[in-house]
């Protein structure tokens, strides 16, 4: 005996439906990962390159006992030995620091400009007649009337040099400008800065 296509057909239709089912639960499944930012992974792979570590270079500089001197327009220079808080100086002399310096730069590609810098120890009203010269020895090439062009040395070593920094006291000074002032040389500088160009 058949069944009635209509029993048959009823039959197949829970089947029909648990399918259906199944096929929108993936398709929302689906969504839901795609929706959620996920992506697929592809096969990668990495391997470390045969090499070695680098190491960074040294940059820095240190100061000696440096010595200042008094020149005056009609005296031959002297040196000070005591305190410069002792010092009093006029209209057409000249103070001068000699400082020993050490450099140590370290660096395949390394230079440095080695200045100095004087400005805000000088009084303002001051400052037209006050002129700051710069000089070093031993330490490559000048830049400016301030700034000294410094390489590494041969082995990398330390490099021994000279700076000069001279302060002159214009003759020139007009009346009273300055008089009682103090220029405080604790702010007289020396910097290393390296290179940019």
């Amino acid at each position: 005996m058949t069944e009635s296509h209509e029993t048959a057909s009823r039959r197949r239709e829970p089947r029909r439906k648990a399918r259906a089912k199944g096929v929108l639960a993936i398709a929302a499944g689906a969504a839901l990962l795609l929706g959620g930012g996920y992506t697929y992974a592809y096969w990668s792979t990495s391997a470390a390159i045969s090499s070695s570590a680098v190491q960074a270079g040294d940059l820095n500089l240190t100061l000696g006992t440096g010595t200042w001197t008094l020149d005056g327009a009609v005296t031959d220079p002297t040196q000070i030995t005591g305190s410069l808080s002792a010092v009093h100086v006029v209209p057409g002399d000249v103070l001068t620091l000699t400082q020993p310096v050490t450099v140590t730069l370290v660096g395949d590609t390394i230079a440095a400009d080695l200045s100095t810098s004087i400005d805000s120890a000088i009084p303002t009203d001051l400052a037209p007649y006050v002129t700051v010269g710069f000089s070093a020895t031993g330490f490559g090439t000048a830049q400016s009337n301030s700034s000294y062009r410094v390489t590494p040395a041969t082995g990398n070593g330390p490099i021994e040099g000279t700076a000069t920094v001279t302060i002159t006291f214009s003759g020139t000074t007009p009346a009273r400008v300055g008089v009682t002032q103090t220029i405080n040389l604790d702010k007289v500088s020396l910097t290393l800065t390296q290179a940019a160009s």
